[in-house]
């Protein structure tokens, strides 16, 4: 007697699987489209400048050591050779600050764009240079080279401008890499020293100019460094191994503060077994990001289309069962594509437009094309208009959803929990048999 119930359950069924279809053919075409995305912002970094990272300062000091072997020959005579070695002696800073400002500028391949920012920086380091260069060897047994200051740059080819350098309030020469594998590749200026057998300090200020994309590290490498930065881009992504200290956000933009000691870092430690071994360095790195992909939100939203097309027709379902009205699986089928070619019409638009236009758009055509439809359906236009309310709720339910990612969860679940409590309020004084005998009767 409940065969004709199951059957119509069993195509509706039929209808949902079918439908995924489409919304699985929707959700290739998002991340074909967000694959391209990414294809631009490699394209933009290989031409310009990609993701950069600054370490430094460092005050390296080569030397040149003198070692006296004495040996015995067979005869027990002493025999005395002097071997050469040829070393550095590297110094970080006793102090660090590094006050930077970041402009963030979006550069347009077509309608993919990616963050770029330009940034302006100021060090200002202080070197404490022991006497003898903290060597514990003779004076007489060792020659000083030619010291120089070290900057470290992921991609020179962000280098903006003149970099400037001053040691103790007068200007060096720089010139390209580091020589030093520690740092990578940079610039680096000649640093002259007073008389290494005593004690002196140093102050060098650098002013360096770095145009990047996506993301700015910085690399702590003295005994206590601090770092300001502020940039025009309201949505930081904070990363590394160190979190700022304090932050302020806008909506123009945001500032935040970096202090770290070489108690919370290993860098120093690590500094000359890293220069032979080409271990990573710590950073504390800043991420320009849009919050919110326009291809994160379809990609998310389309996941919801089941969902979609499974709540309407049990609405279009539980509309035949307490109304007795007939819906062809036809028109059900029909609803269902409306509702799968909405997220389709949202990734098309929101390249063009901002998200919350596109959305708007696409939500009211769909919304006003499935209520025109209904209406004739249904024979009322009432209902047909109940329905496309119904619907429009929906759609501002699941932007909700995607505007609030942290909370999407338990949003979605209260949902669930809501729809299935009104189905079950409004179906709990049914008789599903004595429904199937009447349909099966009629």
């Amino acid at each position: 007697m409940q065969k004709s119930l199951l059957i119509r359950l069993l195509v509706i069924a039929g209808l949902i699987l079918i439908l995924l279809i489409p919304l699985q053919m929707i959700e290739v075409v998002v991340s074909q489209r967000q694959s391209l995305q990414h294809q631009v912002e490699q394209t933009i970094a290989a031409s310009s400048s990609g993701a950069q990272r600054l370490a430094g300062p460092l005050l390296i000091v080569p030397y040149t050591e003198q070692e006296i072997v004495v040996s015995v020959n067979d005869k027990g005579k002493e025999k005395k050779e002097i071997l050469t070695h040829h070393r550095n002696i590297i110094f970080a800073p006793s102090r660090l600050r590094y006050d930077v400002i970041a402009k963030i500028e979006p550069k347009y391949k077509g309608i993919y764009k990616a963050l770029t920012y330009r940034s302006e920086g100021k060090w200002t380091a202080e070197f404490e240079v022991p006497a003898n260069l903290g060597l514990a060897l003779d004076p007489k047994l060792f020659t000083v080279g030619v010291a120089y200051l070290a900057v470290g740059v992921t991609d020179v080819r962000g280098l903006s401008g003149t970099p400037k350098m001053l040691w103790n309030g007068q200007p060096l020469v720089i010139a390209n890499g580091t020589n030093t594998d520690l740092l990578g590749d940079g610039v680096h200026a000649v640093a002259p020293l007073i008389d290494v057998l005593r004690t002196h300090r140093y102050e060098a200020t650098i002013n360096l100019n770095v145009a990047g994309l996506g993301s700015l590290a910085v690399a702590p490498l003295a005994a206590s460094t601090i770092v300001n930065l502020t940039a025009n881009w309201p949505h930081p992504n904070f990363g590394g191994r160190f979190l700022p200290q304090s932050k302020t956000m806008t909506d123009s933009g945001f500032n935040a503060t970096w202090e770290v000691s070489q108690l919370a870092s290993r860098n120093i430690a690590l500094m000359q077994k890293a220069a032979s071994e080409k271990l990573p360095l710590e950073t504390f790195d800043v991420s320009f990001i849009e919050p919110a992909n326009i291809y994160q939100q379809a990609e998310r939203a389309v996941k919801y289309g089941v969902l979609f097309i499974m709540l309407t027709f049990a609405a279009f379902f539980l509309l035949e069962t307490l109304r007795d009205i007939r819906i062809h699986p036809m028109q059900y089928a029909m609803v269902g594509l409306a509702l799968a070619v909405f997220f389709l019409l949202l990734v098309s638009l929101s390249e063009h437009i901002r998200f919350l236009y596109a959305y708007l758009i696409a939500s009211s055509a769909c919304v006003s094309l499935i209520s025109y439809y209904l209406a004739h359906v249904l024979a009322n236009r009432m209902r047909g208009l109940w329905f496309g309310l119904k619907i429009a709720v929906l759609y501002s339910i699941l932007f909700v959803l995607l505007q609030s990612e942290d909370n999407a969860l338990v949003m979605g679940s209260v949902l669930l929990f809501i729809v299935l409590g009104l189905v079950m309020i409004l179906t709990r004084k049914l008789n599903w048999y004595q429904l199937a005998s009447r349909k099966t009767t009629a």
